[in-house]
This record gives C-alpha cells, structure tokens and sequence, in this order.
C-alpha cells in the first residue's frame, strides 16, 4: 500500500491541535482555594486590654532597635547571622524550591536519547555458501570482509498533558510549601531575637541585683567598723559585733552565688550568638545593670492587621492553600491521563547498512477502571488534612491573639509595679539614712537598722524585677504581633536558581 504523507501529516496536526487545545482549555479539577485570613474568624476590631503609650498603626521593623541598647542590637544581629536553627530554616527552603523546580518540569516534553556502538570479527570455516545450510548469505558477507560493525541510536519524548489539573496543583501545593518555609524562617528569626533578647535583659537584671548586694556589702561594712568601734568604748554589746560580721559574711555569700548566675546568662547569650565568652563578657561591661526599655509601641489597634503579619500565622495560611490544592491533585488522579509520545530510531554500519530508520509518534492513554476505591480514599483523606490545616490555622489565630491580650496585660501591671517599687525605693531610702544616722550616734541598735536595711534591699529588688517584667512583657508583645516580620519588609532569600 502506497503511504500517503499529506493524509498522514494532516492527521498529526490534528493530534497536535487537539493536545495544544487541550493544554490550554483544560479544567483543573477540585476546589480552588480561597484565603483565609483573620478576619474570616471574626476577630473583634479593638483589644481587650488597653494599649500602652496609645499604640499607633506602625509597622514592627527590627523590634530591637527600639530598645535603644547597641549592644542588645548587636547580640541579635549576631544570633541571626551565626544561629544554626536558621541554617536549617535556610536548608528547607532550598529543599521547597527544588521540589518547585521538579513539579513545573512535568509542564514540559521530556527527551532521552540513547546509542550504541559496536564492533565484530566472525571466523568463517566451509567450502563453499551452499554445503553450509546453517550459514546465511549475511553471515558470509560477514566473514568474507573480516567481520564488521553497527552503531544503533535513538531519541525518546513523552508529554503528559495537563488536561485535569494534576500537574497544575502539584505546583500549587509545592508553591504553598514554599511560602510556608519561608514563614518558618522569618518565624524562627523571631523566636530566636526574642530568645537573646530575653537572655540579655535578664543578664542585665542579674547585674542590678549585684550592684544591690554589693551596695548592701558595702553599707553593711562600715556598719560593723562603727559596731566595733562602739564594742571597743562599751556602747554597743559584743553580740552586735558578732552579728554584724555574721551578716556582712552573708552579703559576700549572695554576691558570689549572684556571680555565679551572671555567668549562667553570659553562657546562655554565647549559646545563642555564637559569639566568643571573651567577646560577651566585655559587651556587658557597657551600660552595666542597665535594664533597656523601649519609649514608644509600634502596634495596630486591629487585632486582624496584627495578627496577619505573624511568620507562624503566615506559614499556617501557605499550609492551608497547600492542603487545598492537594485535594485538587488527589481529585485529578481519578481522571484519565493523556500523554504524547514518540521515538526515533537509526540503525547503521557495515552490517546494517541497507536497513532504514524508523519512527512513530501518538497519544498514549491511561484510565483508571477498578482499584478497590483506592483513589477516592485519597481523595478522602485529602479532604480530612485540609480540614485538619483550616483548623489549625484556626487555632494559631486564637493563640496569637491570647498573647497579644496577655503580653498587654503584662506590660500595663509591671508598668504600676515599677511606679509602686520605685516610689517604696525612694522613700525606704530616705528612712533607711534618717535610721543609720540615729544608729551612729548611738540612738539606735544594729538589730532595728538591719531590719530597715533588709526592707530597702528588698524593694530595690522588686524594683529591678519589675522593670525585667516589662520588658519581658515588651518582648512578649513583640513576639506576639510578628516580631520584626511584616509582609512588606519580609527579607527575600535566593537559594539556587
């Protein structure tokens, strides 16, 4: 039969017209996902707490500057630049965006070609072509020149057309991973901040529960060489000597235990930095005891603006629209798959020399008939895992929002705690002079000037433990609305290409 290459070109242009309308027209099955965002849930548009220093709408740009402490800026920056959480935050993303890169490959045509080359030498024994019936003309042809050789080669394609959207929620879901990993990392880049943050105010605190120890040792000092002296002309009982050695040995025993927990935050802020001891020990020799506290708040009065801009509630939302487009993906899988595939061959050489090549192109066609329902239990069980990430982003929302609410809460009780502190400190001061002069000139025992002393030590430690608490409760709240993280200021990576 005469091959007719006109009808033949015309049907494969009917097939690539058909696939190419295909690729453009086909509908990808499942749901689409809608965002979810936190107004979805109702959130109501003011806090129940009030806000301190009447909050403005301004975005939360590195958090920490607003302490106004270099070396507080430094310590983070350090953490974020050195930390090995973060280098496994960064590892991650790079895995997403190599699944990424492999799920938009499956858009395009894939090509192999394969070849072989090869070389023979037949021995040939007989006397003549036809008193050998077990020889061929070919083989002869062979062994009268000696042998020969052959070379094979081809090309093979495929095409799976995206006719249901299976490729096209692949991608969905890798692209959702992706955002989600780089959530995480901003989120761990908040945790982390918060992390030194915390560690230093608390090693600051440390040093001003010092100072009050050894003011204390100090005042506590010159209170036994005036006991001694009045033991010595008979004014004061040997009894007051005896305790008053007794308590200036117990002031030494809480500075050197106090020592020893400074020492703990300076190893602790080491861990997080990845700085050098050496390194840490000589930054907080500046601003010594100083507890950083912020002037002014950086935070909506709605909820639902502050809560959007969490990393971890980002990274919920991206987990959300991958779980949805799973369920997609796990839809287009009941359907048929069409794929375009053709090959190419060649044959050659001194043995093959006369015999042509070959090709074939078409559509390969695979349907799912029976398998036990297999299918639709994926499909199920994608439908559940979506309910499952709606229902945790759900929860995230409502948490962050808890601690917003209580991060306020904290701020506004340490804040009148640290006025009430303050105030006993001044006025615990002025008593504790007016006592200690009486106690000089004799008007006074040692037992009555300890008592006051040991009032005026505790309220000047109630007072540094308020000032940490704020500023704890500082760090809370800016954890708590996103830290440093916001959707325009969120720092891009570019991991691979």
């Amino acid at each position: 039969m005469q091959f007719n290459q006109r009808k033949y070109s015309t049907k494969i242009s009917i097939i690539i017209l058909t696939s190419l309308a295909f690729i453009l027209f086909g509908c990808a099955v499942g749901p689409d996902y809608t965002p979810l965002t936190a107004q979805n849930l109702n959130i109501p548009n003011k806090w129940h707490a009030k806000l301190p220093h009447n909050g403005d709408n301004s975005q939360l740009v590195s958090w920490w500057q607003q302490f106004n402490d270099p070396t507080l800026i430094y310590f983070i920056e350090s953490a974020i630049a050195s930390n090995p959480n973060l280098a496994q935050s960064v590892a991650k993303i790079a895995q997403a965006q190599a699944n990424l890169r492999g799920s938009n490959a499956s858009f395009y045509p894939s090509i192999t070609a394969a070849g072989n080359v090869s070389a023979q030498n037949n021995a040939y024994s007989g006397t003549s072509i036809g008193g050998n019936t077990g020889t061929s003309s070919q083989d002869f042809i062979s062994a009268a020149t000696g042998g020969g050789s052959s070379y094979t080669g081809g090309l093979n394609a495929s095409w799976e057309l995206d006719l249901f959207g299976a490729i096209r929620r692949n991608t969905q879901i890798y692209q959702a991973r992706l955002d989600a990993s780089i959530s995480d990392w901003n989120d761990a880049r908040v945790s982390l901040a918060s992390q030194v943050a915390d560690a230093y105010v608390s090693a600051r605190a440390c040093q001003s529960v010092l100072m009050i120890y050894e003011s204390q040792f100090n005042s506590r000092t010159a209170t036994q060489k005036l006991t001694e002296l009045q033991v010595t002309v008979g004014v004061s009982p040997r009894a007051d000597q005896e305790q008053g050695a007794g308590l200036v040995a117990q002031t030494l025993s809480n500075i050197e235990n106090q020592k020893g927990s400074c020492l703990q935050y300076n190893n602790e802020l080491v861990a997080l930095t990845g700085l050098k001891y050496d390194e840490i020990e000589s930054k907080m020799i500046k601003n010594y005891a100083k507890i950083p506290i912020p002037t002014f708040l950086n935070i909506s009065t709605i909820p639902a603006n502050v809560i959007s801009q969490r990393p971890d509630i980002s990274s919920a939302e991206r987990s959300v629209a991958a779980a949805i487009a799973n369920v997609g993906y796990a839809t287009a899988n009941r359907y048929p798959s069409i794929s375009l595939t053709g090959s190419l061959s060649a044959n050659g050489g001194t043995i093959y020399a006369n015999q042509p090549s070959s090709w074939s192109y078409g559509p390969a066609i695979t349907l799912p008939i029976t398998d036990g329902g297999y299918l639709r239990a994926q499909e199920s069980l994608a439908y559940a895992q979506y309910d499952e990430a709606v229902a945790n982003y759900k929860i995230k929302v409502l948490t962050a929002i808890k601690e917003v609410e209580n991060a306020l809460v904290r701020i506004n009780a340490a804040q009148k705690r640290e006025i009430a502190a303050n105030n006993a400190v001044k006025n615990y001061g002025n008593y504790f002079n007016a006592m200690n002069k009486k106690y000089q000139i004799g008007w006074l025992n040692l037992l009555d000037l300890e008592t006051v002393r040991i009032n005026l030590v505790n309220y000047e430690q109630n007072l540094t433990t308020a000032k940490l608490e704020e500023t704890e409760a500082w760090i809370a709240l800016y954890k708590a609305v996103g830290g440093n993280w916001n959707e325009s200021q969120l720092t891009k990576l570019t991991i691979g290409s």
